[in-house]
């Protein structure tokens, strides 16, 4: 029990019975006013024990109670991964794609370049990580590495294979260098190394590079010329035999198969963005429940994940979504603006839509009817009640949940006398 002037704690007790609370409530004689959650239990001994004080059910509770139930119902209604037509810029979709194409072709060495680059611009590391296609996790791990372990890391299987390669072509060097140094002619050097002599004359050049001029250089395939037609062909819906008909008439010739492998990749990454054409060839997009379900415990400004046309399109094609959603925010409007006036209309509202969750709800609501009424009248709420809880919490785990209720109890109320004399 909390003081709802002075917010003080003024007592505690260890029981939801219907007989101990009335009575419990019987040794405080002055109370007027008592906000409570929805407990039957505490409606009827508050009831018995002081007929004439005001209650007033907490408006938490009730949202929580309305949103739980909701909830229980799109479960039943959406599935977990709910497909929209799409309402996004086809153009920025492609954009997006063309971009993760490009991310792909990038080195780990030339992502963490890139990353480098992007920080000094002042981009978070969510930022970055969209950017650039990269999981967090494998942008927490580069960062968190030596110089050395990076270094390490960058080396891929063809680094390692060209470096030994480059070793014993340096050795090989050496032995033809050390074979001039004592005097032996570019013929016998040729003859006991079983090397050319262009070999051995390039070898005895203090310019020569051991490493091959291209390495290092990426180089086009058959089929790069000819990328940027195929995806706007893709794009148009054209079929895959004509593409590579199409490719062959403009003088590609490699094998039909990269292209069909090509075409496979791409669908596969589009498919990130868009889900599987319906009859008509409508594109869709999926959204996902969860997101969808912040919508009742939000404001549609503040669910950045979901748009406003994305919302539309979800009522249009979910109009179920619609209705629960405008009773949901009809309620939580009322007790904001304590709109009173409005209650008896949204309860035969929300009576009307027949959805049992939702009735389930306001047999709660009109067992405690008065109680609910002045939860939208009056300001006073359970929030006192609740914070009093979590400091009970904290002392109870100080004293490792070893103590009795009594002990508890006494602790608590002599912590609050303190309180307040100091």
């Amino acid at each position: 029990m909390v003081d709802i002037f002075t917010h003080q704690i003024l007592d505690m007790i260890d029981s939801r019975d219907y007989e101990t609370v009335c009575e419990w409530l019987k040794s405080y004689p002055n109370l007027r006013i008592i906000s409570r959650d929805g407990s039957v239990t505490y409606n009827n001994a508050i009831t018995g024990a002081h007929p004439e004080a005001l209650q007033i059910s907490d408006r938490f509770h009730l949202l929580k109670n309305l949103t739980s139930y909701v909830t229980e119902y799109l479960k039943k209604r959406l599935k977990p991964q709910v497909s929209i037509q799409s309402v996004s810029q086809e153009i920025k979709e492609v954009e997006t794609i063309k971009q993760a194409n490009e991310n792909r072709k990038l080195t780990l060495k030339e992502k963490y370049e890139k990353i480098k680059q992007l920080s000094l611009e002042g981009r978070c590391k969510t930022e970055i990580c969209r950017s650039l296609n990269m999981d967090i996790r494998a942008y927490d791990k580069l960062i968190a590495m030596t110089p050395e372990e990076r270094e390490k890391l960058f080396q891929t299987k063809n680094m390692i294979i060209h470096e030994e390669k480059v070793k014993q072509k340096m050795e090989r060097i050496n032995e033809v260098r050390e074979l001039k140094r004592i005097g032996l002619s570019n013929i016998e050097i040729s003859r006991r190394t079983g090397l050319d002599r262009k070999t051995v004359r390039r070898y005895l050049d203090e310019n020569f590079n051991p490493v091959h001029a291209s390495y290092g250089k990426k180089r086009n395939g058959k089929l790069t010329p000819y990328i940027k037609t195929i995806d706007e062909y893709l794009e148009r819906g054209m079929m895959g035999s004509y593409i590579v008909e199409k490719i062959h008439e403009m003088g590609y010739d490699g094998s039909s198969s990269t292209v069909r492998h090509y075409m496979t990749d791409w669908k596969k990454r589009r498919k990130k963005y868009y889900d599987r054409s319906r009859e008509d060839g409508t594109k869709t997009e999926i959204i996902k429940r969860e997101n969808i379900f912040k919508l009742l415990y939000h404001p549609i400004e503040k669910v950045k994940i979901i748009s406003e046309k994305q919302f539309e399109m979800i009522c249009k094609e979910y109009p179920f979504f619609e209705k629960i959603y405008k009773v949901t925010w009809e309620f939580k409007d009322m007790l904001t603006n304590k709109n009173i006036e409005a209650f008896d209309k949204w309860i035969e509202r929300a009576k009307n839509l027949n959805i049992p969750e939702i009735n389930s709800f306001m047999n709660g609501v009109e067992r405690d009817m008065e109680a609910v009424r002045n939860a939208i009248k009056y300001e006073y709420s359970n929030g006192l009640v609740e914070g009093c809880i979590n400091k009970l919490k904290v002392i109870k785990r100080i004293m490792y949940g070893r103590c009795s209720f009594e002990t508890l109890k006494t602790k608590i109320l002599q912590l609050e006398k303190m309180r307040l004399f100091n």
